[in-house]
């Protein structure tokens, strides 16, 4: 059993976003599957991977909103900004140790994932789509 499916909800028949969200349900998933089997170091080490991919993902669809210019452009960003900033802080707080990561945690990554892909990505892919940018 997965922790993400990857499945029509979260496909958004941009090849390009797709590829990238793929990747992050994948390792969010082993994720999951370190944290229940309590294999912390490693959980650790996958969790700050996440980041530094997440970070890169959120610089590309940065790119490609740039690129086409999409309306509700900022609010996009500031969503990005304030989700990289919530689990960089909690990453800082696991690597001082005054927490670990915990199934909880991951909860809070799914429904932000799951809301975000609902209502901000599915509209941009529309719109890259519509306008033909890959």
């Amino acid at each position: 059993m997965s922790f993400l499916d990857w499945n029509d909800e979260a496909i958004l028949n941009h090849p390009t976003l797709d590829k990238e969200h793929k990747k992050m349900v994948d390792d969010t998933n082993k994720l999951y599957s370190y944290v229940v089997s309590k294999k912390n170091k490693k959980a650790n080490e996958l969790f700050f991977e996440i980041i530094e991919n997440l970070q890169l993902h959120f610089e590309t669809e940065d790119r490609l909103m740039k690129e086409s210019k999409i309306p509700l452009y900022i609010s996009h960003k500031l969503e990005h900004e304030r989700f990289l900033s919530k689990i960089s802080s909690l990453q800082k707080s696991i690597d001082a140790g005054k927490e670990i990561l915990s199934v909880e945690h991951l909860k809070l990554v799914k429904t932000w994932f799951y809301n975000h892909m609902k209502f901000k990505d599915r509209a941009l892919a529309e719109f890259l789509i519509k306008h033909n940018i890959q």
